[in-house]
């Protein structure tokens, strides 16, 4: 923060001067600063007294540039009212006005208004599943998820990935397994997370490791502004679509062409003669098949599942005995793993897994 101060009484106010100051309140909130961080940061900035009135709780804040905080018992004649009720920021400059100050005092009031509903969000504990809801809705306004996104604590800019997280059923007390969530804040993530029908949904503020915590089926969606979050959640419900007890973790950037067959009903994906016959395998015959797409060859399946090559070799003929084609070229093998996909996708349409 030292590193971006400025000195206005040395700055001119041309365009490099004005993308300095824009900057450095952009740094402030990407700090997810306090609300008495804000000010001692803007005092220091214009090298003036500025204050803030809070009328959530009608409480009125000056701060020096030195650091000395006081109550002052009226706001000045001039103040900048702040968007939706709430509250003013004003500058105290004695003098003549600096050519900046006006740009200051519109950052000033923008870095306000992210900052108070921040904190509103913390006091909630920043995980209104309403709040959560209205931003993954495909329903809502542009205008009323920005707002419910800052209500959390997000940037309505920032980039967000959704997860949809498939609930075990724990009978009718069961609640959300918030395993995954938590593994995420133990890493540092900011999450947002609420329970929708039998999916938990979750918002991250930052990029997914590729290695999540285990722990439920899971979709994920792909990195998206906030502002466009409910497509973020389209793509992780229809990435959890295609999970499995052995694909736990399915990204919406993976699927691919995959993600046409999505909305194609049960009835369409079971009359498939790929999809009856990789049904018709034993786990031993279907965990062969699944290693030889992966790994593209014999040899390289055998070592993933420990076997000898010959003994892998004769579990594929085995297989290829029941699905009708052949596994050796690639062809064969493209079409053996959509005909795995799509028996993921039906047994996920049999339990309900939502579309």
């Amino acid at each position: 923060m030292q590193g971006l101060l400025l000195k206005l009484s040395t700055l001119d106010a041309d365009a490099e001067s004005a993308v300095r100051v824009i900057a450095y309140f952009d740094s402030l909130l990407r700090d997810h600063v306090s609300v008495p961080t804000l000010l001692a940061a803007t005092a220091r900035l214009a090298q003036c007294p500025v204050g803030l009135l809070d009328a959530a709780t009608g409480r009125r804040t000056r701060t020096s540039p030195r650091g000395a905080v006081d109550t002052p018992a009226e706001s000045p004649a001039q103040v900048r009212e702040l968007s939706d009720g709430l509250g003013a920021v004003w500058m105290e400059r004695e003098g003549p006005a600096h050519g900046l100050d006006e740009i200051v005092l519109e950052r000033y009031a923008v870095a306000a208004e992210v900052t108070l509903e921040r904190a509103a969000a913390l006091a909630r504990s920043g995980q209104d599943p309403a709040l959560v809801e209205l931003v993954l809705s495909a329903e809502t306004g542009e205008a009323e998820r920005a707002r419910a996104l800052r209500l959390l604590g997000f940037a309505p800019s920032a980039p967000l990935q959704a997860l949809a997280i498939a609930l075990p059923d724990r009978g009718p007390d069961r609640g959300p397994d918030r395993e995954l969530a938590a593994g995420l804040r133990a890493m540092g993530h900011q999450v947002r997370a609420t329970r929708i029908g039998d999916t938990e949904a979750v918002l991250v503020a930052t990029t997914l490791p590729r290695d999540l915590p285990e722990g439920s089926r899971v979709g994920i969606g792909p990195e998206l502004p906030g502002t466009r979050a409910a497509e973020s959640w389209a793509g992780a419900r229809t990435a959890l679509r295609f999970t499995g007890p052995h694909d736990r973790v399915m990204r919406w950037s993976e699927l691919g062409a995959l993600a046409l067959f999505a909305d194609l009903p049960e009835p369409a994906v079971a009359g498939l003669a790929d999809v009856r016959a990789m049904e018709r395998l034993g786990e031993e015959s279907l965990a062969a098949v699944r290693a030889l797409c992966l790994a593209g060859s014999v040899r390289g399946a055998a070592a993933t599942v420990h076997l000898h090559h010959s003994s892998m070799a004769a579990r594929i003929a085995r297989a290829e005995s029941v699905l009708g084609f052949s596994l050796a070229d690639a062809a064969g093998r493209l079409r053996a793993h959509l005909a795995l996909a799509l028996v993921r996708l039906r047994a996920n349409l049999r339990s309900g897994t939502p579309a």
